[in-house]
């Protein structure tokens, strides 16, 4: 016989999970449209709109929640943070990594620089 112990650092509850893609194809579908008409319709190429399903897209992404009638962090959870900002992608790629390696203006950069030697 095991003797198996429960571990002290699990979580009480799962992290929370994006929606699949097929997930979102049939809450889009029970409004009466798909994504390549709802791309139309709202000006883009027919395929537009199913980019965000693969990566992240932030507007395609916030268009998709909003004909849903939802929050875009109740389907994209691990692409937004709790207040609708995104994480990652490109609402804010480049600019935590640029703060923190730099830590500055790109003139206070070219100051530290030429004044040290």
């Amino acid at each position: 016989m095991s003797n198996t112990k429960p571990q002290k650092n699990m979580p009480k509850k799962p992290d929370p999970k994006d929606w699949t893609r097929h997930d979102v194809l049939y809450a889009v579908r029970r409004t009466g449209t798909c994504l390549a008409q709802l791309s139309k319709s709202l000006g883009f190429h027919e395929g537009s709109l199913g980019n965000a399903l693969y990566t992240p897209c932030p507007k395609y992404e916030r268009l998709i929640a909003e004909h849903l009638g939802l929050p875009v962090q109740t389907v994209w959870p691990t692409r937004y943070h709790a207040d609708g900002t995104p994480k990652s992608g490109r609402g804010e790629r480049g600019l935590g990594r640029y703060k923190a390696k730099f830590n500055g203006s790109k003139a206070e950069r070219n100051v530290k620089l030429i004044g040290s030697k």
